[in-house]
């Protein structure tokens, strides 16, 4: 199929696709398709993103389109401009077919979304989609975008991911720009990209980390022991000793190890409560003003169980948390982590919208093991692992700004899970 054509396929088919779409430029879209079909045939492509359509949500700026972060609270205008990242990779050929669907102002996990209907998971109907960057993912994994642009606070690209069969990367903080960006908590907040596969996403990060370094595949992983899975579900641990298995047959060093980063993190967030919630609830009041009653009620009940957080407290995580980022390299001196994206497959949507003390139980623990990466500044790229089913993922984490051996371990573990796969 053309490019022409597939964007005016992907126009046409609008109404079938309301809970992942909530905005797009038509017009722009056709443009752009035919400039980049007319540089396919006379063999001008910008490189690798070139035809490519991009899918981006919500909370990032695209001209002419409103950054509603998903929500009703707010009415912005619609954007002058495109955010930097996105004029990045509008320059680099990829065709922006609009804004996608979102948890609200990205502060949930699951990524159901009361206002606008939840994004379909493209493998199980039944569950949710992952949060927050929900349409982001659903847009990739239904064939609707080759790439998508999401962001990432406390596992918001990374979860969309796992529980969709896909691919998704946390850049070390300051990677990538987020100008454009509408915050939930600056200090964990940062764009990230969703693909099929880990090559897309390498072509991502050069053209936003403007950074042609090639990286080094890092042959010695650390993983888990197991008293480190007791909150696991069954089949999450049996796939995790699976992928363990196979991985020491192809050339790959494991090392069974505790890892203190991860363990002190969870150690502060019980005496303190999580760094999301203590800056989320400093910054959405402000925001929606007095449109809060219109929130999400899931959204409203997180809000109110953060006001115990103190400005102390928050204090005392902003201390700890720069701190064990170098700790953390420290620890890994050099090596690479792999552990299962989730703790158990995704929930099912009817649930979590049924019942609002399920969601929240549910929505803690999707993000439990996400949310301490993200805490120590680690870049993290989920993979699926075997046939792509939900949950069904493993996270690679490396200290901070090891991004470019993070992608190329990535890519090496990968045709390792593509040859298991195959065979």
């Amino acid at each position: 199929m053309t490019i022409l054509q597939r964007a005016r396929d992907f126009r046409a088919s609008l109404d079938t696709h309301r809970e992942v779409f909530l905005g797009v430029a038509p017009d722009r879209l056709l443009q752009d398709a035919r400039s980049a079909a007319a540089r396919q045939a006379a063999g001008t492509l910008l490189g690798p993103l070139d035809g490519q359509f991009l899918a981006v949500k919500a909370n990032i700026d695209v001209q002419g389109l409103r950054s509603h972060a998903g929500s009703l609270a707010i009415a912005p205008q619609p954007a002058d401009n495109d955010a930097p990242i996105v004029a990045r990779l509008r320059s680099a050929g990829a065709i922006i077919l609009g804004h996608v669907n979102m948890s609200e102002f990205a502060f949930s996990g699951l990524g159901v979304n009361p206002h606008f209907g939840t994004p379909l998971n493209a493998l199980d109907s039944t569950m949710v989609p992952g949060g927050s960057s929900s349409g982001s993912a659903s847009a990739v994994a239904l064939g609707l975008a080759d790439i998508a642009l999401g962001t990432d606070t406390s596992g918001s690209v990374r979860i969309p991911a796992a529980c969709q069969g896909l691919v998704g990367f946390r850049p070390t903080m300051g990677r990538y720009e987020s100008a454009g960006v509408l915050p939930l908590a600056p200090s964990l907040d940062t764009p990230g990209p969703l693909a099929l596969n880990v090559s897309q996403i390498c072509a991502v990060d050069r053209v936003l980390s403007d950074c042609k370094e090639t990286g080094h595949a890092c042959h010695q992983i650390l993983c888990l022991r197991e008293d480190a899975l007791a909150g696991f579900t069954p089949e999450i641990k049996a796939m995790y000793e699976h992928a363990l298995q196979h991985l020491s047959g192809h050339g790959i060093e494991l090392e069974r190890v505790d890892i203190q980063g991860f363990t002190r993190v969870s150690e502060i967030f019980q005496i303190y409560g999580t760094l999301v919630s203590a800056e989320a609830f400093r910054l959405l009041p402000s925001l929606v003003g007095d449109q809060q009653p219109r929130l999400d009620p899931n959204v409203q009940g997180r809000l109110a169980q953060a006001a115990s957080i103190l400005g102390t407290d928050l204090q005392a995580l902003l201390e700890f948390r720069r701190a064990l980022i170098p700790d953390f390299g420290r620890e890994l001196a050099g090596k690479m982590l792999l552990y299962p994206t989730l703790p158990s497959p995704p929930p099912s949507v009817q649930a979590v919208t049924r019942d609002q003390a399920v969601f929240a139980r549910e929505n803690a623990l999707i993000l439990s093991v996400s949310m301490k990466a993200a805490f120590l500044n680690a870049p993290t790229i989920s993979i699926p692992f075997g046939e792509r089913r939900p949950g069904v993922s493993l996270s690679l984490s490396g200290g901070a700004n090891r991004d470019v051996d993070v992608l190329a371990t990535a890519s090496c573990l990968e045709k390792i899970f593509a040859a298991i796969r195959d065979g």
